[in-house]
């Protein structure tokens, strides 16, 4: 009995932790989605990672999103997220020499129009997203919006995906997003400028790889918006999946101090019958006791 009392313990710790407190949003995997609005092709997937969410999968034309259900405080915040691009394919092929396959990518946004936000291909869902900020994990090069790489990151606003002349507020990185490897974001927002962080370690670099002064109020009109991601695919493609993600509701890096961010507590395992059978019995067995002590006066 004592090993059901505390499975049952370990079951209510699993829970708290997902839902976390008020200052944070809390997603150690995606079995539970309560909180969420899931868009387009987006859906829960297990795989080897666990449950992920998956944005978009790896076929042509896709178009997926998910953003919290309420508005979240924007004005500064701090978030980390880690992510998995596979089975990059399609059609067309970009880069300089015009072999590299995949797109397009992700984008970590924060909007105040709707949670039902997103579109499909090389604007990676952000494309149209008016008031909004978005943070971009760039698989394909579009020369049309002036992009310097097929991987890159960038800071994009208003839903404009096109760079401009000489790429401000973006970075080439590698090795490429969807090499199959889990990669580390943090995006940290101080009221005044937004910086991104990645890398195939969770442990958080020194220095980001972009930054870029924003005043986000000014550009959200207000102090709270919904927060998620967008993802898209056209003729080329792969699936992209959010492993985990945890959003802070106030400028407090995550991993500032040196460490990595804690792990993910393990899935929970769901009680057999016979265990919440014996947990029932137990309160049952509480409830006669206390009422035999009311009638013999003890």
């Amino acid at each position: 009995m004592r090993f059901i009392c505390l499975a049952g313990a370990a079951l209510l710790m699993s829970a708290s932790l997902v839902l976390g407190d008020t200052q944070e949003v809390l997603f150690p995997n995606f079995s539970d989605t309560t909180g969420l609005q899931l868009n387009g092709s987006a859906a829960v997937v297990n795989t080897s990672d666990g449950a992920v969410l998956r944005v978009v999968p790896a076929t042509y034309s896709q178009a997926g999103s998910f953003f919290s259900t309420n508005k979240l405080q924007a004005t500064a915040f701090s978030t980390f997220f880690s992510f998995r691009m596979t089975n990059p394919g399609g059609t067309l092929f970009d880069g300089p020499d015009n072999t590299v396959p995949g797109a397009d990518g992700l984008v970590f946004v924060v909007q105040p129009n709707s949670s039902g936000a997103g579109s499909v291909g090389q604007g990676i869902g952000y494309q149209g997203i008016a008031n909004s900020v978005g943070v971009e994990f760039d698989t394909w090069q579009n020369v049309y919006n002036n992009d310097p790489s097929s991987n890159h990151v960038g800071i994009d606003l208003d839903g404009v995906v096109d760079h401009g002349a000489g790429s401000p507020f973006t970075l080439d990185v590698s090795p490429d997003f969807d090499n199959g490897n889990i990669w580390y974001a943090w995006v940290d927002y101080d009221g005044s400028v937004i910086s991104l962080r990645a890398s195939e370690s969770n442990q958080r670099p020194a220095d980001p790889l972009v930054s870029r002064t924003v005043d986000l109020k000014t550009v959200l009109e207000g102090d709270v918006a919904y927060v998620g991601f967008t993802s898209g695919t056209g003729s080329d493609f792969e699936n992209v999946d959010v492993l985990n993600w945890t959003y802070r509701q106030e400028y407090k890096p995550i991993g500032d101090d040196g460490n990595p961010p804690p792990p993910p507590p393990p899935p929970a395992v769901p009680l057999p019958a016979a265990a919440w059978t014996g947990l029932a019995g137990l309160a049952m067995l509480g409830l006669v006791q206390k009422r035999l002590r009311r009638l013999v006066g003890a």
